[in-house]
Order: C-alpha cells, then sequence, then structure tokens
C-alpha cells in the first residue's frame, strides 16, 4: 500500500455499493468512486475539507451524512 493510502472499515453492505459504482462509474479505484460521489454531492473538491466554522472533525463527518444522502 503506498505511503499516502489508509484502510477504511465499512460494512459489507457498502462495500457491496462501492463495487456496483465502480462499475456504473468505470472507476478502478475505491477511491476514485469517493471522491466522484463527494464531487457530485459538493460541485467540487476545492474547500471542502476546510473547517468553516466546525470545531470538530467529527461535526464536520456529520454534516457528510445526512439522511437524504444515503442509499
Amino acid at each position: 500500500m503506498p505511503a499516502d493510502t489508509t484502510t477504511l472499515q465499512v460494512q459489507k453492505k457498502t462495500k457491496a455499493l462501492l463495487d456496483l459504482l465502480k462499475g456504473t462509474y468505470g472507476s478502478r479505484t475505491y477511491d476514485d468512486v469517493i471522491q466522484k460521489l463527494v464531487m457530485k454531492k459538493t460541485g467540487s473538491m476545492a474547500g471542502k475539507f476546510k473547517m468553516k466554522g466546525k470545531s470538530t472533525m467529527q461535526q464536520i463527518m456529520r454534516g457528510m451524512r445526512d439522511e437524504n444522502d444515503r442509499f
């Protein structure tokens, strides 16, 4: 694994959805799928990970997963 990667734990159902999206998007990696999903939701990657007044990573992550975006 390259030095600039990490391991994420996801449920089997989530992995199955990512596998489906890999085929749909023609992506080679899960990273590519996740980036495409973020770009689709936000319109851009630029500046999307700035704190924007939120004080913790937990608050940022909570904001990324609202009920309307769940599969």
